[in-house]
């Protein structure tokens, strides 16, 4: 009897490892697919249409990864130093020369890209938080 309780258990963790990777290669496909999408949805040159004798060239599509902007930069140097985070007013009174319509532009772009989270489960307003 023991021996089929174990085996239930062993065939549960399987299943739940297999579930897990077919997650992961959906997510890989899918970022795959939004990729190739990417690079043929870029504009061909002109100089390219035109010379339609030589081979075609692929363009790379630009990966996205420049500077942040300034306000990502100032938001990123005051949250990095404070442990408990901030709400926005309070990132408003550190960071004075930016408006409140960038600090929340920015800080939604940063929240998507995982930097900062918004933290909503204490009293009160919403907390920003860097991300470790």
């Amino acid at each position: 009897m023991a021996r089929s309780q174990l085996s239930h258990g062993q065939t549960a963790l399987v299943r739940r490892a297999l579930a897990t990777a077919q997650k992961e290669i959906e997510r890989a496909e899918r970022k795959f697919h939004q990729t190739i999408r990417s690079l043929w949805s870029t504009p061909v040159r002109a100089a390219q249409r035109s010379n339609s004798t030589t081979s075609r060239v692929s363009i790379p599509a630009s990966s996205g990864t420049g500077k942040p902007a300034p306000v990502q930069t100032a938001i990123t140097k005051v949250l990095s130093k404070r442990r408990k985070g901030l709400t926005m007013e309070r990132l408003q009174e550190a960071l004075p020369q930016f408006d409140q319509k960038s600090l929340l532009n920015a800080t939604f772009a940063m929240r998507q890209k995982g930097l900062i989270e918004f933290d909503r489960s204490g009293l009160g307003r919403g907390v920003y938080r860097w991300q470790d």
